[in-house]
């Protein structure tokens, strides 16, 4: 249809020409009527034409309106869904009726409750503060921390290795050690002393074993007067028993040593030793006698 009214614009067009041209004068136009003509004539144009800008932006009102009807439906739709999916809140419970009661009875039987309360506590506490002292004045401070231990003297040992036993033999306080070389000497720190645990390892088969205590990972930890001191320092001593290297003949002993920092106090005032030694990642508790 756009097509015929498009055919129809051009006819008239060529009309006018050909009138213009059998003998009739081309109109005189001034520049705007002339630029309104064009204007007028390219709008025909574009009226009628399939790529016209009319037809892009038509809109049909009726359409409009139907879609808005739909999708106001749906969104009523959806938010009665939604409020049925909603759990019912569940009502308030009613309160229970209050009781009347006597205050004065109420205050006497709280105040009575009250007292025989802090009788108890008291009691109780009384006990325990007695049991404490009866504990502190029985209890070794040493068996705090070395609970279970065994005992390690010079009558004995324990087996460290395959017929290689470790006995203890005493112990010295000095500010070097040792005294007597002039190579391979520990020194103590200003104000502080040091600690030597002496102590024999014993070959108690039939022939030379050769012993070396590195791959054992043996560790120490020195207890003074029941407090853990911590680890005892690795020297390179050759007689340092974490670190002793050697072979020991049949039925022969090497002396062998670890060392450890103490305060001029402490060394002043020893009571009691031990220690908790560790072998392969096994600990043990020894006191030291």
């Amino acid at each position: 249809m756009s097509g015929k009214k498009y055919a129809g614009v051009i006819t008239a067009i060529c009309l006018s020409l050909l009138t213009v041209g059998c003998g009739e004068k081309f109109p005189e136009m001034t520049q705007d009527e002339y630029d309104h003509t064009v204007e007028y004539a390219a709008g025909l144009l574009m009226r009628y034409s399939n790529n016209g800008q009319e037809r892009l932006i038509y809109v049909d009102a009726k359409e409009v309106e139907k879609q808005r009807k739909k999708d106001a439906e749906k969104e009523a739709k959806k938010a009665e869904e939604e409020s049925k999916k909603k759990p019912a809140p569940a009502p308030a419970p009613e309160p229970e009726p209050v009781q009347p009661q006597n205050t004065e009875d109420t205050n006497a039987e709280d105040s009575q409750n009250i007292g025989d309360a802090t009788g108890a506590e008291q009691t109780a506490e009384a006990s325990d503060s007695e049991n404490t002292a009866d504990q502190a004045g029985t209890e070794n401070p040493e068996d705090s921390v070395l609970a279970g231990a065994t005992v390690l003297s010079a009558d004995e040992s324990q087996e460290i290795m395959d017929s290689i036993f470790l006995s203890y033999q005493g112990y010295s306080i000095s500010s070097t050690y040792p005294e007597s070389s002039k190579s391979f000497v520990v020194n103590a720190d200003k104000g502080k002393k040091l600690l030597v645990l002496r102590f024999d390892l014993y070959n108690g088969s039939d022939s030379v074993k050769s012993v070396n205590m590195i791959p054992l990972n043996l560790t120490s930890q020195i207890v003074l007067n029941g407090r853990n001191l911590g680890y005892s320092a690795v020297t390179f001593l050759p007689n340092d028993l974490a670190s002793y290297a050697g072979n020991i003949d049949s039925r022969a002993h090497e002396s062998v040593v670890i060392l450890t920092q103490i305060s001029e106090s402490e060394a002043t005032s020893i009571e009691s030793l031990g220690m908790v030694i560790s072998i392969k990642g096994q600990s043990q508790n020894v006191i030291l006698k």
